[in-house]
């Protein structure tokens, strides 16, 4: 009997392992502790003061002529931004994002901006800076902005209201609809959430709200918003998050030396959690028409541009649109710093079209997921054209060039020479979100990929190999007196370039590593765009410290629970460790069914690899098959009950091959949160 039990609750944990997402413990490699203890030259109280350097007369010469060709007397977001405001957050809870920055956004004169700062961010995220609470957009419209990244706007119904994007953090919005509430005629009641797209600061605060849920609330979101959301999160998810470090800059301060703006704004200034309800109203066709509470929405799909999936929302009453993240006051990317599929500029450009002929002769008010709103039909028509011809842009010059041979490591510089003044000297067509450069390197990825066709990078070596090629042909001292000159000159790049190579051959190097890490702050205190700027000065932080954070983790536990469970499989093949699988002879069939919902899947492990399939049925001949309700894997996952009690109550069973998991276990890989992105030097 003991045996029996012993056996049942190791089974047991097996199963908790191998469907877990909790997949970050330790790295799988030898060298997995070298990136999990601060090094004995680095303690806590370092780390906390840590302070970047100050900006070398270069930089400051740059910055500063950048800024006189800048159109500093348009004050125009300024003005949007501050237009309509009801009620400022003042000492409320709701208002903390902006505390993060206030030392900081005072002085909107340029010439007194810091000079670590590029001015064109630094005016960025002054004019995010400028949200301050409760908005007016028409009568009966409304946005709360300055308390999260993302905006949330507020369409008052015939007995209460639909809100459109609800915010990052449960705990953010929360706040920010007891702030809202305070000012906005009762009753209260929420009767649908329109969630425009799957990025988490659209959807992640929607239990915030949850107290004021209509009995029928209505969740809405483009047809196949979770699976899209398991898509683009799930199976590279944690390099995703490691990645997002560097973009976001998560490990550096909020000061003229750190992060000064996130592009699109504000940081939320309270701790909270990424929440998801799944949708109930999926809008599957092109344009759908939904009465809810007496007023009607027209939603329209915009897949593949800015996210997999996204709707837009017309209200014809307030004759306004939300647009979701297809404008905002700056340029988006077309590829993200932190991973995701390349976007379609081109797709993107068509749909801003379409809003202008769909809407153009009759609107009034642009509302977004970013930034603030746009009045006034003739400049809403100019705000769309100009947007539209931004992506249609680099698109179209992008494969111009392309066409003509730019390979796709040149065609970023190439596209700088030749941005239109047009755009050049309008503020909300810069690139703060996503560059030109990033942007025009991504249009000729999606046609033609990664590869240049130059022979030599055909089969290439590996990043440490080709810098040691170089280390060793032209030596250490060699390419040291190089970077150094180069960057007394102000060339940071080419110093960062040379630098680059002695440090990946010899992690150890700290006088490479303290100069690598300087080239690499002063291209960050000169980038207008964010992700530039964090990333070079996150570059920094980790070159000088030797210590790598924690990352963002995205994958909360409603998020987990609702994850397709075909999606959820595939993660498994992810983990899968070919060469242990082989090693151990792993070869198995198995069936997973989930009685309640009549699901069916169907997975083979074979020469190293598994395969995942949605099958009708069971599948004849399987070497095992498990028996889980749906409800009961996603109570699992969240921790609500265990696989112990699922099996003692035979909720849960296996038939056929009792052992399969635990055949499966040993060749899964975890991920670890803290891999490399510049080397760690080693203790000796």
């Amino acid at each position: 009997m003991q045996n029996k039990m012993m056996k049942k609750t190791v089974l047991a944990a097996s199963i908790i392992s191998l469907i877990s997402f909790n997949t970050v413990a330790a790295h799988s490699h030898d060298d997995s502790e070298s990136h999990n203890h601060e090094h004995e030259h680095i303690n806590a109280a370092e780390m906390a003061a840590y302070q970047g350097k100050a900006a070398t007369k270069h930089t400051t010469a740059a910055n500063k002529a950048l800024a006189e060709r800048l159109p500093f007397s348009d004050m125009t977001a300024f003005e949007q931004q501050k237009r309509g405001l009801i009620a400022a957050f003042g000492d409320h809870d709701a208002g903390k994002a902006r505390l993060q920055f206030s030392d900081m956004m005072q002085d909107i004169d340029p010439q007194a901006f810091p000079d670590t700062v590029n001015p064109s961010i630094f005016r960025q995220g002054l004019m995010n800076y400028q949200a301050e609470g409760l908005y007016e957009v028409v009568d009966g419209v409304y946005q709360i902005r300055g308390n999260d990244i993302a905006n949330i706007t507020v369409f008052k119904t015939d007995s209460g209201y639909v809100i459109n994007d609800p915010g990052f953090l449960d705990e953010t919005t929360k706040l920010a609809w007891q702030f809202a509430k305070q000012h906005l005629p009762a009753p209260h009641t929420i009767h649908a959430v329109i969630y425009s797209h799957p990025h988490g600061d659209h959807f992640g605060g929607v239990r915030g709200l949850s107290e004021d849920f209509a009995d029928d609330v209505k969740i809405v979101a483009a047809d196949g918003f979770v699976q899209a959301l398991a898509d683009e999160n799930m199976l590279a998810g944690n390099a995703m998050s490691r990645r997002s470090n560097y973009q976001y800059g998560v490990t550096l301060g909020k000061d003229a030396h750190g992060t000064v703006d996130n592009a699109i704004g504000l940081t939320p200034g309270v701790v909270g959690g990424l929440t998801l309800i799944t949708p109930t109203l999926d809008i599957t066709d092109k344009i759908e028409k939904h009465v809810i509470d007496g007023v009607e929405f027209e939603f329209t799909n915009v897949p593949g541009a800015e996210a997999p999936v996204e709707i837009i929302t017309w209200v014809e009453k307030y004759k306004t649109l939300f647009t979701g993240e297809l404008t905002y006051h700056g340029m988006h990317n077309i590829y993200t710093f932190r991973g995701a599929k390349v976007r379609d500029a081109l797709a993107w450009s068509k749909y801003l079209t379409d809003m202008k002929l769909a809407y153009g002769d009759r609107i009034e008010a642009l509302t977004s997921s970013h930034s603030a709103p746009v009045w006034e039909t003739a400049d809403i028509n100019e705000y769309i054209t100009l947007q539209r011809d931004n992506y249609g842009f680099i698109h179209n010059q992008a494969l111009r060039l392309a066409n003509h041979g730019t390979t796709i490591n040149d065609v970023g510089r190439e596209i700088d020479k030749i941005i239109p003044e047009a755009q050049f000297n309008t503020w909300h067509t810069n690139g703060y979100h996503g560059s030109y450069s990033h942007n025009a390197r991504a249009v000729v990825n999606l046609y033609l990929g990664y590869h240049d066709l130059n022979p030599v990078n055909t089969n290439p070596l590996t990043s440490q190999d080709k810098s040691c090629v170089y280390v060793e042909t032209a030596g250490v001292d060699t390419l040291m007196k190089g970077a150094q000159a180069r960057f007394d000159k102000g060339e940071y790049q080419a110093a960062s370039q040379l630098v680059n190579d002695v440090v990946l051959c010899d992690p150890n190097n700290q006088a490479a590593r303290n100069l690598l890490a300087d080239s690499f702050e002063q291209q960050g205190y000169q980038s207008e765009t964010m992700a530039w700027r964090n990333s070079y000065l996150s570059g920094a932080y980790e070159l000088r410290t030797n210590v790598i954070h924690e990352s963002i983790k995205q994958n909360s536990a409603d998020i987990v629970a609702n994850s397709p469970t075909l999606n959820i499989l595939d993660y498994l093949a992810v983990r899968l460790n070919a060469p242990k699988a082989v090693e151990a002879g792993l070869t198995l069939s198995f069936n997973l069914v989930h009685p309640d919902t009549k699901e069916y899947f169907y997975s083979e492990i074979s020469n190293g690899n598994m395969a995942n399939v949605s099958t009708s049925q069971e599948v004849a001949g399987a070497d095992a098959t498990f028996y889980i309700n749906k409800a009961d894997l996603a109570s699992v996952m969240i921790g609500e009950t265990t696989l112990a009690e699922l099996l003692k109550s035979k909720q849960a069973g296996i038939k056929g091959q009792q052992d399969f998991i635990q055949q499966i276990m040993p060749t899964l890989d975890t991920f670890s949160p803290l891999f490399e992105i510049l080397p760690i030097a080693q203790s000796k």
